[in-house]
C-alpha cells in the first residue's frame, strides 16, 4: 500500500493524537488510531492491527518514563502484569489470526462500547476515585490475571491492553486512576513488544479486505509513519494525567472509548 505525502502527514496527525490520549488515559493510543486510519483509509485490520502494536510500544515507553518518579507505578504489581501480559499477547496474536478481519473490529468496538457505558454509569454515579494506600499489596493472582487479560487483548485487538487494564485495576484491584494509568503504561511495554514481534512475523499469511496478501513492510512502513508522532504525543498525555483534573480525564476516556467503539462496529458491518 502506497502513501502520498498527505496520507503520510494525515497519520503522523494520528499517531500525535493517539499518543496523546493513550499517554492521558493509559490506552497506548491504538483505541484512536485503529478506527482513526479505519475512517480516513478504509479497512484493513490485520494491517492496522500490526503497525499499531509497534506504535503503542513508543507511547508506553514515553508515557512510562514520565509517571517514573510521580510514585504512581506499583512495584508489586507492573513485573507480574508485565510477565503475564507478554505470554498472552502471543496468544491473542495467534488467535487474531484465525479470526476474519471484520468480525475482530465488530469485536473490538463492542468492547469498547461495554467499557464506555461502565465510565458513563460511574459518572453518573459520581463514583469517587480510589485513594491511595501505600500500605497495600496486590496479590499475585489479581495481577497476573489483570496483566494476562490485557496482554491477551493487545495481541487480540492490537491495541494496548490499556483499555481493559486500567478499568480492571480500578475495579478490581481499586487502584487510585493515576496509579491504574500508569501501571497500565508500564505493563504493556513488554506486552506490546511481544505482541508486536508475533504479529508482524506472521503478517505475511493475512490478507486485507480485498484479498491481497498483506507484507511486513507495509506494516512496518505505517509504523514508521505513526510511532515518531505517536511518541511526541505519549509524552505530552502522561504529563497531562498530573495536571488534567480527574473527572475531566474520566469525561474524555469515556468519549473516545464510545466514538471508537461505534466505529469500529459501523465498519465491521460494512456500513
Amino acid at each position: 500500500m502506497s502513501w502520498s505525502a498527505t496520507d503520510m502527514f494525515l497519520i503522523a496527525a494520528i499517531g500525535l493524537l493517539g499518543g496523546t490520549l493513550g499517554g492521558l488515559l493509559g490506552l497506548g493510543g491504538s483505541v484512536f488510531i485503529i478506527p482513526a486510519l479505519t475512517l480516513c483509509f478504509g479497512a484493513n485490520q490485520h494491517l492496522y492491527h500490526a503497525a499499531a502494536l509497534i506504535a503503542n510500544v513508543f507511547v508506553a515507553i514515553a508515557a512510562t518514563l514520565r509517571h517514573r518518579g510521580r510514585g504512581t507505578i506499583r512495584r508489586d504489581v507492573v513485573p507480574i502484569a508485565v510477565t503475564a501480559g507478554s505470554i498472552m499477547a502471543i496468544l491473542g496474536v495467534l488467535v487474531s489470526n484465525m479470526i476474519p478481519a471484520k468480525p475482530l473490529m465488530v469485536f473490538f468496538g463492542a468492547f469498547l462500547c461495554y467499557c464506555t457505558v461502565a465510565e458513563l454509569v460511574a459518572l453518573s454515579r459520581r463514583t469517587p476515585d480510589h485513594d491511595p494506600d501505600p500500605e497495600m499489596r496486590m496479590p499475585f493472582g489479581i495481577a497476573a490475571a489483570i496483566g494476562g487479560i490485557g496482554g491477551f487483548a493487545a495481541g487480540l485487538l492490537g491495541i494496548g491492553g490499556g483499555a481493559i487494564m486500567v478499568p480492571l485495576f480500578r475495579k478490581v484491584a481499586r487502584l487510585p486512576l493515576r496509579q491504574a494509568v500508569a501501571c497500565s503504561a508500564a505493563t504493556m511495554i513488554g506486552a506490546c513488544v511481544i505482541g508486536a514481534v508475533a504479529k508482524n512475523l506472521t503478517v505475511h499469511t493475512l490478507h486485507d479486505p480485498a484479498g491481497k496478501l498483506l507484507t511486513p513492510s507495509g506494516s512496518l512502513l505505517l509504523a514508521a509513519l505513526l510511532s515518531p508522532a505517536a511518541m511526541l504525543g505519549g509524552n505530552v498525555g502522561a504529563l497531562l494525567v498530573y495536571r488534567v483534573p480527574l473527572v475531566l480525564t474520566r469525561c474524555v476516556l469515556a468519549v473516545l472509548l464510545g466514538f471508537a467503539g461505534v466505529r469500529m462496529i459501523t465498519s465491521g458491518l460494512g456500513t
